[in-house]
């Protein structure tokens, strides 16, 4: 019996092509998506006291903050929460900017007053707008680290 194309005597061809081009592109579309939401992983903690028979639980007191806002004009408003003892006038302040620019001597002297009558607060968060330096928010953080405000946030745009 013939068969005809038996290939018998020829030796089979080993090369092929694989393409990887996709495999690639899915690869990379992972790695990118892997980057951008690790920035929404927040890691959390709190403090956990047991009562053990007759003692209580104690309640842990709210911190005072203080939330900085730059504005557009290069002026600057402090929001103080939180705190006791704190007056009215001194829980909203508003320093304005001088000719576009932040007024950092103003602002320093604000902070030093704060911090020696308050030294209890520690963490200030700083919310920039789109218009911001980065410039100014350094050396903003500088001044509350200074002043032992040393717990200091930035908000994302």
């Amino acid at each position: 019996m013939h068969f005809a194309g038996n290939k018998k005597g020829r030796k089979k061809n080993m090369n092929f092509e694989l393409n990887l081009v996709p495999f690639i592109d899915v690869l990379s579309t992972c790695i990118c998506f892997l980057l951008v939401t690790a920035v929404f992983i927040n890691l959390g903690s709190f403090h956990v006291s047991q009562a053990v028979g007759s003692e209580k639980t104690k309640q842990e007191e709210k911190q005072g903050s203080v939330t900085v806002s730059l504005g557009s004009r290069g002026d600057i408003r402090f929001e103080v929460k939180d705190v006791k003892g704190l007056r009215g006038s001194q829980a909203m302040t508003t320093i304005s900017g001088d000719a576009g620019q932040v007024n950092f001597k103003r602002t320093e002297e604000w902070i030093k007053a704060f911090a020696s009558q308050y030294s209890d607060v520690k963490t200030v968060l700083l919310m920039p707008n789109p218009s911001s330096k980065y410039d100014d928010l350094i050396q903003l953080m500088a001044q509350f680290k200074t002043a032992s405000m040393d717990q200091i946030g930035i908000a994302p745009l």
